[in-house]
């Protein structure tokens, strides 16, 4: 019976400590929408999604290997879980600054 209370108290503090993990990071995340995307340059995902956002990248051809992980470089934010394959890409979306945004 103490074994199976260690265990449960555990769980429980792993939870607290997960569930925290989103306002650590001083993220608003947007659990509750998806944004589809089919383009994935920073002028199409910047006008249709916002940032904290689900986004899903679903292009209308697929042949090139490197534009989910081009996608994912440009528009998903690194902390959280990216789901790639080789025709799609889901994320949080998260743009990077261009050039003039960094200066």
């Amino acid at each position: 019976m103490k074994a199976k209370s260690v265990v449960m108290a555990s769980v429980v503090g792993a939870s607290l400590f997960i569930g925290g993990c989103n306002q650590q990071l001083g993220v608003s995340l947007d659990q509750d929408t998806v944004c589809e995307v089919k383009a994935w340059d920073l002028d199409t995902t910047r006008s249709t999604c916002e940032t904290g956002q689900k986004i899903v990248f679903l292009p209308d051809s697929w042949g090139n290997a490197q534009l989910p992980v081009m996608f994912a470089a440009v528009n998903c934010d690194h902390r959280f879980t990216v789901a790639m394959t080789e025709g799609a890409v889901s994320c949080i979306f998260k743009p990077i600054k261009s050039v003039k945004e960094s200066e």
